[in-house]
């Protein structure tokens, strides 16, 4: 990809995307802004307006293609309903998501086990529930799904690059061209129906050309199946659209003006639909912590928070973006921060924080609405955040 000429014109679009990114994490705090008045422990604030938001801007940018919230960013029941009530449909990874689709009273036929890897228990509790599309990419995930439920429509999950996204997923998942024939091989003996592509960018992509190469690679796949006597029906375009850390980060309008081109060279009848779960409803959380202690090793300058790695911040131990706003003002320094327990891994690494912070500071983290306390336990005895909605 070529790098972009630093002229002022450049300069000056870069400086707008910075403020527009910095303008949304003030929204953020201003709508959560109300439960650091009476803190009382770690509390994600969510926003229903933006959630309500983010959905109808994912439609209006991809007119095209169906969005099917993936539950895994944010279970929680609420959050379900009022994307339910916008229109989208959603896509699961387990028993516990799909009794949660059967406790909204949603049409099952509409919801998509993405898992590539599901139990024998897992594959019999979505069939009996009524779900009809499941994800594969190895033969013998087509032999255990062909055993239980012989009249399934599968989705063959292909390998695409990650490259440019904050949490990378290639490795652990997707077929090869030559697992691609492979399954192509076990559907035809088993007589299975192999009716679409599917493929995932990474999380938090920044890179729009992985799209146009997915799309491009499953159109590949449909010609491949229709040769082999398969009626491809869906492409599923995955997830991965990111959220707005820098301001440099392509909007869902920047991926549509190049994928929507693409899209259209698809026939008709194919259903385009997509898994957004941290584009959703990420920017609609602001995740409010409090400084529980700093300290000084040495030369370095530690800050610890009430709540970590084990408390919902497991990302930011991997580098992942983040914006950290702290109540106190004044000149920003390092500092190595770290969460409450007791084990060694429960540190996130170096951020910027006033260099006068301290003790019983409030700090904000905006876009945590998604896999924030999903990923939460309460090891060592330290709460989780609560998670409180507001309009």
């Amino acid at each position: 990809m070529t790098d972009l000429a630093v002229t002022p014109t450049v300069v000056s679009a870069l400086n707008k995307a910075r403020l527009l990114a910095e303008e949304d994490a003030r929204e953020q705090i201003a709508f959560s802004a109300a439960y650091a008045d009476n803190y009382r422990g770690p509390v994600l604030v969510v926003s229903a307006q933006r959630l309500r938001r983010n959905v109808q801007r994912f439609m209006a940018a991809l007119p095209r293609v169906r969005p099917h919230f993936a539950v895994k960013a944010n279970p929680d029941a609420e959050i379900l309903s009022i994307f339910h009530q916008q229109g989208t449909c959603f896509e699961v990874a387990s028993i516990a998501e799909i009794d949660a689709m059967l406790a909204l009273g949603v049409d099952m036929e509409t919801v998509f086990y993405s898992n590539p890897i599901k139990s024998s228990l897992s594959i019999k509790h979505g069939a009996a529930s009524g779900i009809v599309w499941y994800c594969v990419d190895t033969p013998e995930e087509v032999e255990k799904i062909a055993a239980i439920k012989p009249d399934a429509k599968l989705y063959l999950r292909i390998q695409v690059s990650n490259e440019g996204s904050s949490w990378p997923l290639a490795g652990k998942f997707g077929a090869s061209s030559k697992g691609v024939d492979a399954l192509i091989d076990i559907c035809k003996k088993l007589d299975m129906q192999l009716c679409g592509a599917t493929f995932h960018v990474g999380s938090q992509c920044t890179n729009i050309h992985n799209w146009v190469e997915g799309i491009r690679a499953a159109n590949g796949i449909f010609a491949q199946l229709i040769a082999e006597g398969f009626s491809p029906e869906l492409l599923n375009l995955g997830g991965g659209y990111p959220l707005q850390f820098s301001g440099q980060e392509p909007s869902i309008e920047d991926i549509a003006a190049v994928i929507n081109p693409e899209l259209d060279l698809l026939p008709k009848s194919i259903q385009i639909m997509a898994e957004p779960g941290r584009y959703l409803v990420g920017s609609a959380g602001c995740l409010i912590s409090q400084v529980v202690g700093i300290a000084t090793r040495d030369s370095a300058r530690w800050v610890y928070l009430d709540t970590g790695v084990y408390g919902g911040l497991m990302e930011l131990s991997q580098n992942f973006p983040a914006t950290l706003v702290s109540q106190r003002t004044g000149e920003a320094g390092v500092w190595t921060m770290a969460g409450p327990t007791c084990d060694s891994i429960d540190v996130l690494g170096k951020h910027r924080l006033p260099i006068n912070t301290e003790a019983d500071d409030i700090i904000f983290m905006p876009n945590l609405g998604a896999y924030c306390t999903t990923c939460a336990c309460d090891f060592n005895g330290f709460p989780t955040p609560t998670m409180h909605m507001v309009d």
